[in-house]
């Protein structure tokens, strides 16, 4: 069975707000990512793949497709109008939100 992927549409924070110095490159990009208000708990986290669909715009807003890197992972929390933050180590980089479901 394929993984469920949904679009979404991120929100890359800036430096100065503790994100990246510049959005990753490239099509893909692999990350922890968590769900709710609190940081994923690091026994418990989930990597998400994020296909870009184009470059992110002035906001540092970009429109990608979202799934799970596991097959077993929660395919449930992945649904229109879900959050979810992406993580590179403790540091928060990005939030997200799904659009729909493919």
């Amino acid at each position: 069975m394929a993984a469920k992927q949904v679009k979404a549409i991120v929100q890359w924070l800036r430096p100065e707000e503790g994100g990246r110095k510049a959005p990753p490159s490239g099509l893909t990009y692999v990350t922890v990512a968590g769900f709710g208000d609190a940081p994923p708990n690091p026994d418990e986290a989930w990597s998400l793949v994020l296909e870009f669909q184009d470059q992110p715009d002035s906001e540092l807003k970009q429109r990608v497709r979202v799934r799970f890197l596991s097959p077993e992972a929660p395919d449930e929390l992945l649904f229109a109008g879900s959050d979810f933050q992406l993580y590179e180590g403790r540091q928060l980089v990005a939030r997200g939100e799904v659009q729909e479901h493919e």
